[in-house]
């Protein structure tokens, strides 16, 4: 029987009764109660760590009550044993009724009008006018996320909107033209103009009890609503009563200016009848192009299909069929001036290098539909889609390469100057995709594509091996965190990578590029490194003011044992082992740095050393002298002691002889 895991000390989650009828695509369903306040009964969703949730729109979520949506309880990061991590969990109000589709795929009984308006419209256009005041999109709209607020089964409220991206589980039915073109993880915020569309295409599916092109994928899905239009690509043919007809062709409108607005909707609830909105289609040029052997009746599907065919589409986009397509076939004046601006003029055009198709293709497809996501070498992106995407697929190098390509393209500006209108947080970003391609391009750490995941994802946790599994979200985190992995006994390696760094100078303004510069010089291996690390680590804790760190400081003091090994002097060596063993115990880092900074004791040291060694040199060059000398005064002896013998020998020679003759005169 597993423990429970207790959330902010207000709800009690309970790992062995799971919920699988309410589990999301990136959340497992379990029993939860409250312990203190009045609740019904409960459902926590435990997130897949993974897949960022929306935990920026928590607070703004946080109060709304009714029963139009899910009623947030509270939310926290709790250890969970089955996946051994810790993991962030979300609960809420558990609905009543259970769901209103298993699957998007399912057939139901078909609803009455007002039985919808009643049950589902009222309450949803309540509840997107409450979070349309606190600027959050719920972005999660769909048949399968939708519930009975009621065992009667009489009012049906909107699911969980937190545990997952906006957009990222929507299938491209129930996303707009513009959404549904992006990539599934890189389809951005969006706002409430998405969110009713979306409400458009529930209205459908429980008018009609089933889903007509639930089968379809992305691209016959995306050409038949750019072809037919929204509404008739959704409704399949089937008849819809006059009143409905005129709701949802207001709902489902391709045009974001025509689409209702909530007000319209509020309107429209409390009687007031317009005349039904046609779908405005796309213009249809006088012939057709073709592409990659399809031929293509107007701008905005001929774009869809350059971005898809992008491989072969440089020979079209250069070819003189393109150009007489856009001037003669179109007849569209203001088209032709944004293709000429971004493009230039034809011959510009033509005499591109084949290396730069790509760029070409994209700025082509930029001019020919403005609305659309930027599409690049296949990777098709809402700006706000693009950090999301990385953070999904951050371990696949396919999608690495197409972020790094998206960002070095340099395509936002230009995106963004062909809007008709653009929202205040897309041109907040404007700036961030300014100073990226030099922190992409840049090789060390706390720079290139981990650098490029936090500054595009403010709430992501570090995703270093070393804390991955304690989901770290925080800069006031990082360093308790990291002391936990020093306590491991296989802690190996150091307590820095490039995620780490990267983390560290994107989450704190009190950490810049001056601390992450000198762990990306040439010794990564050596103590320069380290030093570099212990520095940079030092700032977080001091300026974080989380506590001491011993067990970090003791793995550091492992990983310097050469730099004090190093120390000549035995005497000095052994009274910095001690100042470091100290510091050691006290758990702050910036003790350490101080010890491990001091160049002055490595100089006198050094120098003590210098001057050792030119001691022993002289000493060692009179010891050779005198054994010199000591050869030459033996071999001086035998030689003074020959001349002596022979001096001897001579004299008594000399004498002998005189000795004789006189012996012999007498």
């Amino acid at each position: 029987m597993a423990e429970r895991v207790v959330i902010k000390e207000r709800v009690e989650v309970d790992p062995d009764q799971p919920l699988p009828e309410y589990d999301l695509p990136h959340a497992q369903a379990f029993a939860a109660i409250a312990r203190r306040e009045e609740h019904g009964e409960l459902v926590a969703y435990v997130c897949d760590a993974r897949v960022p949730f929306r935990v920026d729109d928590i607070e703004a979520v946080r109060g709304l009550t009714g029963s139009s949506m899910m009623r947030f309880v509270e939310w926290g990061v709790g250890a969970w044993a089955a996946a051994r991590r810790r993991l962030p969990i979300v609960v809420y109000e558990r609905p009543l009724g259970g769901r209103v589709a298993k699957a998007i795929g399912d057939t139901i009984e078909p609803m009455s009008e007002e039985r919808i308006v009643r049950g589902l419209l009222t309450p949803a256009i309540t509840i997107l006018r409450d979070l349309s005041t606190r600027g959050v999109p719920h972005r999660a709209i769909r048949p399968d996320n939708l519930y009975f607020a009621d065992t009667a089964k009489k009012q049906i409220m909107l699911g969980d909107l937190l545990t997952s991206p906006a957009g990222l589980n929507n299938p491209v039915f129930s996303e707009t033209i513009e959404q549904g073109m992006a990539d599934r993880a890189a389809r951005g915020r969006g706002g409430v103009a998405e969110d009713l569309y979306s409400l458009g295409v529930c209205v459908v599916y429980l008018l009609l009890g089933r889903n007509p092109v639930h089968e379809l994928g992305q691209v016959e899905m995306i050409e038949r609503k750019i072809n037919q239009g929204s509404y008739a690509a959704l409704t399949g043919g089937a008849r819809i009563q006059m009143n409905m007809m005129e709701l949802l062709r207001g709902l489902l409108s391709d045009d974001p200016r025509e689409r209702w607005s909530i007000r319209e909707v509020e309107l429209w609830i409390g009687g007031r009848r317009l005349t039904p909105k046609q779908a405005k289609l796309p213009a249809k040029a006088a012939r057709p192009i073709v592409i990659a052997g399809r031929e293509y009746e107007n701008v905005r599907s001929a774009a869809d299909a350059l971005a898809r065919n992008w491989l072969v589409a440089g020979e079209v986009v250069r070819g003189n069929d393109f150009d007489n397509w856009l001037r003669r076939s179109l007849s569209d004046d203001k088209l032709i001036e944004a293709v000429n601006k971004v493009l230039g003029n034809h011959a510009a055009v033509q005499g591109a290098s084949e290396g730069d198709s790509p760029r070409l293709i994209t700025r082509a497809c930029m001019a020919l539909d403005p609305s659309a996501p930027i599409r690049h070498k296949g990777f098709a992106a809402h700006i706000d889609g693009v950090g999301t995407a990385l953070a999904l697929d951050f371990d696949r190098e396919d999608v690495r390469q197409k972020v790094s390509d998206f960002i070095n393209g340099r395509f936002v500006g230009l995106w963004m100057s062909l809007q008709a209108r653009t929202r205040s947080d897309l041109a907040e970003l404007y700036s961030l995709y300014d100073k990226l391609p030099m922190l992409l391009n840049q090789t060390g750490s706390g720079f290139g594509l981990e650098r490029v995941l936090y500054e595009t994802n403010p709430t992501i946790h570090c995703r270093s091996p070393l804390i991955e599994h304690l989901y770290v979200t925080r800069i006031e985190e990082l360093v308790p965190a990291l002391e936990r992995a020093a306590g491991n006994r296989d802690r190996g390696g150091r307590p820095m990578d490039r995620h780490i760094a990267s983390f560290a100078v994107a989450r704190s303004p009190d950490v810049d590029e001056r601390f992450v510069r000198p762990l990306s010089g040439n010794d990564q291996t050596g103590t320069d490194h380290i030093l570099a690390a212990l520095a940079l680590l030092a700032r977080v804790q001091a300026m974080t003011k989380n506590g001491p760190a011993p067990a970090l400081a003791a793995w550091f003091v492992d990983l310097m044992k050469s730099a004090v090994n190093g120390f000549h002097n035995l005497k000095q060596r052994k009274a910095i082992e001690v100042t470091i063993a100290r510091a050691a115990e006290t758990g702050h880092l910036l003790e350490l740095q101080s010890i491990y900074g001091d160049t002055k004791a490595v100089q006198r040291d050094q120098q003590g050393y210098s001057r050792a060694m030119q001691e022993h040199q002289h000493c060692g060059a009179q010891v050779q002298q005198l054994s010199i000398e000591l050869q030459n005064r033996d071999h001086m002896a035998t030689e003074l002691g020959e001349q002596v013998a022979a001096v001897i020998s001579g004299v008594i020679g000399s004498v002998g002889s005189t000795g004789i003759i006189i012996m012999f005169m007498l």
